[in-house]
């Protein structure tokens, strides 16, 4: 058996439920030959480096801009010279990545972004691409973009998003509620006395982990030095891949009653949210999901209009999490939560009640179920020569 799962580098998030998919199907296929791709890999570097980059620079630059286009295209259908436009234009730029889905021929086909379900359209209309497709959607919404009718199967977050895909004609028996994927660690059990001692965080003071988003971006500096001001507190900061904001917030003054621990890129995630009573964070739809399945209380500080919003609109629906505009607004909300114990509490209480740790062994499963249904040849396949790199 083959099982091929896309995605795009365009946001770590759809990468990141790429790799927990992969890691998913490994453990429930163990026989099966799973790869990981990123489609934009089979596209020109000019291509690839312009989708990814005008989409981080306008969230950073221009998070308004952002959040008009992602609202208006949400809402607007395309004329049908402009779709036809674009869909010849994907014809020539996904040119490669089309033969590499006719060489491998895989069983099974896991999207965790619109766009490679978007640019086999017309393959699958016309039964040259008869694989069955899963699209999986990474945030708590969905977009208009994923509404892509070929699709065999849909993968949402919500009960909402399955009424949302349905009303666009979307037949509810190919939606799943399942949840978003996440690495399966975020649902095993943790040491938290050893991780503490390893650390070196006292048990007796309340613990706040302040993430941003894997490339470091955002004003990230600002709100550490700001839950520095809650004293006492112990602040876990993690600047992602950006080495100079690592630098710059080794280098913040810590009030007496606070511990500042400054980390880079890490692979240990999870065992840093086991160990903390609330995450000051972004709210992606990836980082929203391995805290909810954590049980560790958000508190949101000045989502992205767009998805970021709707993602925070889920935490606070489900009493999992608060929004903090600006920096006063952190440290009152940050100072009466530390002050109230309890609270963080019954909000970790909500977040575990519609956390789902078990999302991508679910998409796994009822995929290749699917596609056994389909009478597809399920047996493992002879390995075929690789055309990129697995990711």
């Amino acid at each position: 058996m083959r099982i091929l799962i896309v995605s795009a580098s365009a946001g770590a998030g759809h990468t990141r439920a790429g790799q927990a998919l992969e890691e998913a199907a490994r453990i429930r296929c163990p026989e099966a030959e799973v790869r990981h791709v990123d489609v934009l890999d089979f596209t020109g570097k000019s291509y690839k480096r312009a989708y990814v980059g005008s989409f981080i620079e306008m969230v950073n630059r221009a998070p308004a801009l952002w959040g008009y286009l992602y609202s208006t295209s949400d809402r607007v259908k395309e004329t049908g010279t402009r779709r036809k436009l674009v869909q010849f234009f994907d014809r020539l730029e996904f040119l490669t990545f089309r033969k590499f889905l006719n060489e491998t021929a895989p069983d099974v086909l896991l999207c965790t972004h619109f766009l490679p379900a978007q640019v086999v359209v017309r393959a699958r209309q016309h039964g040259k691409l008869t694989t069955p497709l899963g699209l999986v959607v990474t945030d708590f919404d969905v977009h208009a973009f994923w509404v892509q009718p070929t699709a065999d199967r849909f993968f949402v977050a919500s009960e909402e998003l399955k009424a949302i895909l349905a009303s666009r004609g979307i037949d509810e028996e190919r939606i799943s509620v399942t949840g978003i994927p996440i690495s399966p660690v975020f649902g095993e059990p943790h040491d938290v006395p050893r991780i503490r001692a390893e650390l070196g965080l006292d048990p007796a003071i309340q613990t706040v982990l302040v993430m941003s988003g894997g490339q470091g971006v955002g004003t990230m500096k600002e709100a550490v030095a700001a839950v520095l001001e809650c004293a006492p507190v112990q602040v876990i900061a993690v600047a992602g891949k950006n080495a100079v904001l690592e630098a710059e917030l080794k280098e913040l003054p810590v009030p007496a009653g606070c511990r500042l621990i400054v980390c880079g890129f890490v692979t240990n995630i999870q065992e840093l949210m086991s160990v903390s009573n609330l995450a000051v964070t972004k709210s992606g739809g990836l980082t929203t999901s391995e805290c909810l399945a954590m049980g560790l209380p958000m508190l949101v500080r000045e989502p992205i209009p767009g998805q970021e919003e709707r993602n925070c609109d889920f935490l606070l629906e489900a009493g999992a999490g608060l929004k903090a505009q600006g920096l006063a607004s952190l440290r009152w909300k940050l100072r009466d939560l530390l002050s109230r114990p309890e609270r963080l509490l019954v909000m970790s209480a909500a977040a575990r009640s519609v956390g789902r740790p078990d999302a991508a062994i679910a998409i796994v499963d009822q995929m290749v179920a699917h596609a056994a249904d389909r009478g597809g040849d399920l047996e493992p396949a002879p390995p075929k020569k690789r055309v990129v790199r697995r990711r």
